[in-house]
């Protein structure tokens, strides 16, 4: 697919289960503060689930392993085309909590940028829930711009969510 920090960024499936699911119990403060909880199929809801009218084929879910291991450093889920043909969107991107802050996400994002580009992708669009302020800085420093507000219902709970785009044309 591409490359971050000379690794190359693989598209998941089905076979890598059992190392999302522990990747997903790692990063549980994310998906506590954003879903309510860590659900048991939270690894297959990460590889299965679509918005409305669209199918696998239009979904991608990025994995960066670290070197030498089976473990997976930082994920990148994506639909494309959606809402509209030529826009995509980033449903979840989930850093390692023990890699953070150290520009991984910055340099992933960055590169799958430019695959998309390469793709097709004119703009990436996102969420944003309110109550992750640092999500919201993060994104904007990658040039992401909030184009509105909405509700966002989980099953365990409602969140006031920022949508944000990026046009990846000039």
């Amino acid at each position: 697919m591409f490359q971050v920090d000379g690794r190359s960024v693989v598209k998941l499936g089905a076979e890598d289960v059992p190392g999302l699911r522990a990747f997903v119990e790692r990063c549980h403060a994310f998906m506590t503060l954003v879903y309510g909880a860590v659900e048991p199929d939270s690894a297959e809801q990460i590889l299965e689930g679509l918005p409305p009218d669209k199918t696998l084929e239009d979904k991608f879910v990025f994995g960066l392993y670290a070197e030498g291991t089976q473990g997976l450093l930082a994920l990148l889920d994506v639909v494309r085309d959606f809402p509209e043909p030529g826009e995509w969107i980033i449903g979840m991107l989930l850093v390692d909590p023990d890699h953070r802050r150290a520009g991984l996400g910055a340099r992933l994002v960055a590169a799958f940028e430019q695959w998309a580009r390469g793709q097709g992708a004119e703009g990436l669009r996102l969420v944003v829930q309110e109550q992750n302020p640092e999500a919201l800085r993060f994104w904007q420093r990658q040039g992401y711009e909030v184009t509105g507000l909405t509700l966002q219902e989980t099953p365990r709970r409602k969140n006031i969510i920022q949508l944000m785009h990026k046009p990846l044309t000039s």
